[in-house]
């Protein structure tokens, strides 16, 4: 006997409903396809999660031109991929603030203030940086909307770098994250490496002039939103209160 939709009844011929679209069911649901369910579905962290980060990494200068041409089956669309970064971020935010009094290296907690600071403005960033390089340099290859789609997609994997660091501070002997100057340093570092290395192969241009670019945005975009908000409510955003009131 042939399957059936469990949605609209159309006969199946694969793991998804052709008329429909939704995919086959197998079954009484138990807690583990739920959780597999989820993880898809809301958080994203799949095959096509870690293929995109992987593909980020190595070659951003195909994957963001790639999508913008339509291939995109083994991808993540650029709102997903932030959304599941942001996720893993708060995952990673809460796995330190649990683990980091238990171990006895409160300094793993100096990188968090970075990470929510930043997930709490992430979309002021990334439209309003998007939008400086547009008036700043006026790209002729891309519009605004394919800027904001490579700034999502970069500005997701900065983020998943960012939370490597408490991890790290939590497996080597030394406490990175006491100094709050290391820390501004360390994430911004990578902000800007990250940033021009992803410039470099997407924008197909000198790398120094990529690195020249990139200071220039996130100086002007640092910049405007410590004129919004202050220095003070900005500094309290991106470190912990511990670090700011040293």
């Amino acid at each position: 006997m042939q399957a059936v939709c469990s949605n609209c009844s159309a006969p199946l011929t694969g793991e998804y409903c052709s008329a429909c679209g939704q995919r086959r069911t197998h079954g009484r649901l138990t807690l583990g396809a739920l959780l597999a369910d989820v993880s898809r579905r809301v958080l994203h962290f799949d095959k096509a999660f870690a293929v995109t980060f992987w593909r980020m990494l190595r070659e951003p200068g195909r994957l963001v031109p790639d999508y913008l041409a339509g291939r995109r089956a083994r991808i993540l669309d650029p709102i997903h991929y932030l959304t599941a970064s942001v996720f893993l971020q708060v995952g990673v935010a809460s796995f330190t603030h649990f683990v980091a009094p238990v171990v006895g290296r409160l300094s793993a907690v100096g990188w968090l203030g970075r990470l929510g600071g930043v997930m709490a403005i992430k979309v002021l960033i990334i439209f309003g940086m998007g939008l400086l390089w547009r008036l700043l340099f006026r790209p002729l290859r891309y519009n605004l909307a394919e800027i904001y789609v490579f700034a999502m997609y970069a500005f997701g994997t900065t983020g998943i770098l960012w939370a490597v660091l408490p991890l790290v501070d939590l497996l080597v002997p030394y406490p990175l994250g006491a100094d709050p100057m290391t820390v501004l340093l360390v994430t911004l570092g990578i902000e800007i490496a990250y940033g021009t290395y992803a410039i470099w192969q997407f924008g197909n241009i000198p790398i120094w002039w990529c690195a020249m670019r990139v200071a220039a945005v996130l100086g002007a975009g640092y910049a405007l939103l410590i004129g919004v908000v202050g220095p003070g409510y900005l500094s309290n955003m991106l470190l912990p209160e511990h670090l700011v009131s040293r």
